[in-house]
């Protein structure tokens, strides 16, 4: 531990964990005094976690207003002397990094992840493949290392996934632009529609490929025959599927199989029940539940932040794993949807509706309509909330959030929510953990 004077601010440096050295620090602490503490977080999304050095700033505010914030890692090391002489908002100038206030709205920053069909847009996932970062409006920081500078019910824990919110953006093209045929058996799922684009689907109505069709489940007789018979349907495409996929690269398909493919596909898919979707629609995906997102429907999704799934079956090669997993998703697979979705309306005052459009044991997400002139306020009592703006501009806090932008409200705090423009309407979506 060292401790150095500069212009009557102390600075000591401690080593453990930050929200402990913190409570221990604050109330002694003097106005502009700053705290650094060496840590260790563990990389637990990587698949061999490991332990990663960190460096947690905090410096006293004035007037009894807490703290703010920031945390480095090897590559920015602090010098102690530099950080007294300047002041801990110059120096993160300096180095390019955010500085946090707790209680502070988290802007998200979203990481676009490539896919066959389109692309993914994360705004809190952490994997290998990706890992999201909050914005103090200039600068960004991994989320998990910003999570481990507050006391967990603000922000989540630094140890465990979000709630994932992710944008799913297909290519407009039919085939390449159709998501994988699947079933989850731990993930839950809600799609909000945002955009159906005119070249793929001409009059604005797209699709979803969402369970089974009931006529075909109704002519076989009985719910193990249909499978039986799908399965067959599946494992015939499959054959043909594969071929196309090990030819050398560069070289073409032949018409006969192109076309063999394309029609052992349309009788494979015929087995499907297709969903229509428009702007605005909600999908609920309950678990066993197999669904493919169509080219072209671009929507927002909260998800359960697990990664699993079984492929019954894809029109291009999969390239994350070397084989379907059709024989035993068939088994367990739902085969009919549940009943319309049913939103439940929550009380709110006038210019305001706030829908409670899925309600999952692991979360809830709530669509929020503002009229032109309204206003809300958040309360986030219990847990923080994910807030995605749908169509408008939000005003919140210091910050502006258009369509498709969102942010992270932190536990225990109240959140103004309004309209840039007091004549515009605005959507809002929140999503919330539950406990």
């Amino acid at each position: 531990m060292s401790v150095t004077q500069s212009r009557k601010v102390s600075i000591k440096r401690v080593s453990g964990g930050p929200v402990d050295a913190l409570s221990r620090w604050l109330d002694g602490a003097g106005e502009g005094d700053l705290l650094l503490v060496d840590f260790r977080l563990q990389q637990w999304w990587l698949p061999t976690p490991a332990d990663q050095p960190l460096v947690a700033i905090y410096r006293k505010r004035s007037g009894g207003d807490g703290y703010e914030c920031t945390v480095t890692g090897p590559e920015t090391q602090p010098v102690e002397d530099q950080l007294a002489a300047v002041g801990l908002c110059a120096w993160a100038t300096q180095q390019g990094l955010p500085v946090f206030r707790p209680g502070q709205p988290l802007l998200l920053t979203p990481v676009c992840i490539p896919k066959p069909w389109g692309q993914e847009i994360w705004f809190t996932g952490a994997e290998e493949r990706g890992l999201c970062r909050f914005s103090d409006g200039r600068y960004s920081l991994p989320i998990p290392w910003v999570q481990a500078l507050f006391p967990r019910e603000q922000a989540g824990s630094a140890e465990a996934p979000l709630v994932l919110l992710k944008i799913l953006d297909p290519l407009p093209r039919e085939v390449t632009g159709d998501l994988y045929f699947e079933l989850h058996e731990k993930k839950r799922e809600v799609y909000v529609v945002t955009h159906v684009d005119r070249s793929a689907w001409p009059d604005g109505v797209g699709g979803i490929r969402y369970g089974f069709d009931p006529v075909k489940l109704g002519e076989a007789g009985s719910e193990e025959e249909f499978r039986q018979h799908y399965l067959t349907a599946v494992q015939a495409y499959e054959v043909v599927r594969r071929q196309i996929d090990e030819l050398p690269q560069g070289v073409a398909v032949d018409e006969v199989l192109q076309q063999s493919e394309a029609e052992l596909r349309e009788q494979m898919n015929a087995f499907t029940f297709m969903r229509e979707l428009r702007v605005g629609d909600v999908v609920v995906v309950p678990l066993l539940m197999p669904h493919s997102l169509q080219h072209g429907v671009r929507t927002i999704e909260f998800q359960t932040p697990v990664y699993e799934r079984q492929i019954l079956s894809f029109a291009q090669k999969v390239l994350t794993q070397e084989h379907w997993d059709t024989t035993i998703a068939v088994s367990k697979m739902r085969l009919t949807p549940p009943d319309t979705d049913h939103f439940t309306a929550l009380p709110a005052k006038s210019g305001v509706t706030i829908e409670r459009i899925v309600d999952f044991p692991d979360f809830e997400v709530r669509r929020i309509t503002l009229a032109p002139g309204a206003d809300l306020v958040v309360d986030c009592d219990d847990s923080y909330q994910l807030l995605m703006v749908v169509a408008g501009e939000l005003s919140l806090a210091e910050a502006t959030l258009g369509p498709e932008q969102g942010a992270l409200l932190p536990c225990g705090g109240h959140f103004p929510l309004a309209h840039r423009d007091p004549d515009e309407a605005l959507v809002l979506l929140l999503a919330q953990p539950c406990r």
